[in-house]
């Protein structure tokens, strides 16, 4: 059997094994790319694949170099902070990272436009997020069935729309913390018990 044979088959056998989509993609030389979405971490991954590689079925693959690349959704995004934001922790975190950025002296990016919206609040919390979709396994799965509607609200808090009201590009991570820390900088009486914040609209 070839090795781009070997490597389709390690990548069908991984995606049965962790149930998200698993391909492995031919870089240069020795080098291969092992590729796929939220799902396990990158160390759950790496040690599903070293249990594939120490049996006979893969053995092509052994010698070769394979780089772990795992992207993530707008979902486990919205997921991982609402968790957070449940669990009391994402206050914490972005009050603390902010503070330390202030204290690091750390200047606001100036690229562009400059956004009165992006604070040092702002890139506290898509810190603190991102690294927990980072060293969360599965990030994208809801933590407790009570999360499932305010994940909804994010995402569809988050999504932009024209002046006709159409949907524009998928929402990102910078439009949910824009949302978030809206959110909880509005005074205590004024925040809803669920999250219900009006639609962005395309700039």
């Amino acid at each position: 059997m070839s090795r781009p044979q070997q490597a389709f088959r390690l990548g069908r056998h991984l995606t049965e094994v962790t149930d998200v989509a698993v391909t492995l993609d031919y870089v240069t030389g020795a080098e291969w790319s092992m590729n796929w979405v939220d799902g396990p971490t990158d160390d759950e991954m790496r040690a599903h694949l070293d249990e594939a590689l120490a049996g006979y079925r893969f053995a092509e693959m052994r010698d070769r170099k394979v780089s772990l690349l795992r992207g993530d959704t707008s979902r486990s995004w919205a997921a991982r902070a609402i968790a957070s934001r449940r669990e009391g922790a994402l206050v914490t975190a972005v009050a603390e990272g902010a503070a330390s950025r202030r204290r690091l002296g750390v200047e606001l990016p100036r690229l562009g436009t400059p956004d009165p919206r992006a604070t040092h609040e702002y890139y506290a919390l898509l810190q603190h997020v991102r690294e927990l979709q980072r060293t969360t396994s599965y990030p994208e799965r809801t933590s407790l069935p009570e999360d499932e509607p305010l994940i909804e609200d994010l995402l569809a808090a988050a999504t932009r729309t024209d002046e006709h009201g159409r949907h524009g590009r998928s929402v990102s991570g910078y439009d949910m913390a824009h949302v978030l820390v809206a959110v909880e900088q509005a005074p205590a009486g004024d925040q809803p018990p669920r999250l219900t914040v009006v639609p962005a609209e395309e700039a």
